[in-house]
């Protein structure tokens, strides 16, 4: 039986839930395939459940390599779930730039804050309550915020394919 196309609005909602980029935190190159993760050849059906946008070289290294497995590409795709429901574009960008930074800290222009309500919300980051020190109308130009234990904790798992609660 020859494999038919996943459709084009399926292959969307594959590549939004990413953002367009591969859904591995430490990767998130721009240039992506479609995946399955339980392989066509043992279901043969295109699911949403069971796509997961890659890059060639993640694919090439789930696939063909085996050198990430099939529970670490589910939590890979369970993730990306809970935090599209959850957090805002802006936040989930803020999560990348804390993996792929490894900075802990970063000064946001004022007025940003719910742009991260919800980080704050769930004590992912907190107001350390540093400025940048210019103040117009006693209004400061930009604030600097932190990751928390529990942020640092969402971080590692993200990025080591461990659940996120």
């Amino acid at each position: 039986m020859s494999r038919p196309p996943i459709s084009q609005e399926l292959e969307r909602r594959v590549l939004v839930e990413a953002g367009h980029r591969c859904a591995i935190p430490t990767c998130r190159h721009t240039r992506v395939e479609i995946a399955h993760i339980v392989p066509w050849s043992e279901n043969k059906v295109h699911e949403f459940e069971n796509l997961i946008a890659l890059c060639p070289n993640c694919h090439d290294l789930y696939d063909k390599d085996k050198k990430i497995d099939r529970k670490s590409m589910q939590i890979y795709k369970a993730n990306l779930g809970v935090l599209n429901h959850r957090y805002g574009e802006f936040e989930r960008r803020l999560l990348q730039h804390f993996c792929t930074t490894n900075e802990k800290r970063l000064f946001l222009s004022a007025g940003f804050e719910p742009s991260v309500y919800y980080f704050l919300k769930d004590g992912i980051i907190i107001k350390t309550g540093r400025n940048s020190g210019f103040a117009t109308d006693d209004i400061f130009t930009s604030e600097e915020y932190a990751l928390t234990k529990l942020g640092e904790e969402l971080l590692q798992n993200w990025k080591e394919a461990r659940q996120i609660e």
